[in-house]
């Protein structure tokens, strides 16, 4: 593993402390763990929202806040709504069950064990 040495004035190490303390409490190298996913967040950012996945969003918060939709089912929806990553793996996953390219845990096993059995015969 490789170690970075950075220096920051006493007001940013204060505020990181902060973060660490809310995100991590005490934990034994949470300090590291925060400083490292800023660092991946800075290498490969999180993409952004075109402006017309925006829209859509903002037309389906008004339509379902008329309709008296609960607030936690709007939410929902609009996280789902902007992880277009996630709407493509249900796409696919859809596909897969057409087309019979899935498997069953079968009955009395426990679901766990089967995909970590799964995932080691990739």
């Amino acid at each position: 593993m490789a170690q970075i040495l950075v220096r920051v004035d006493e007001d940013l190490a204060k505020e990181v402390r902060k973060i660490v303390k809310e995100k991590y409490g005490g934990r034994r190298g949470a300090l590291s763990l925060v400083v490292e996913e800023a660092l991946r967040e800075a290498v490969s950012p999180p993409t952004e929202i075109s402006a017309s996945s925006l829209l859509e969003v903002i037309d389906y918060v008004s339509r379902a806040s008329k309709e008296g939709q609960p607030k936690d089912q709007i939410l929902t929806n609009v996280f789902l709504m902007l992880d277009r990553e996630f709407e493509q793996s249900i796409v696919t996953g859809l596909d897969d069950l057409r087309k019979g390219r899935f498997r069953e845990v079968p009955k009395g096993e426990d679901a766990v064990g089967f995909l970590k059995e799964l995932a080691g015969q990739e």
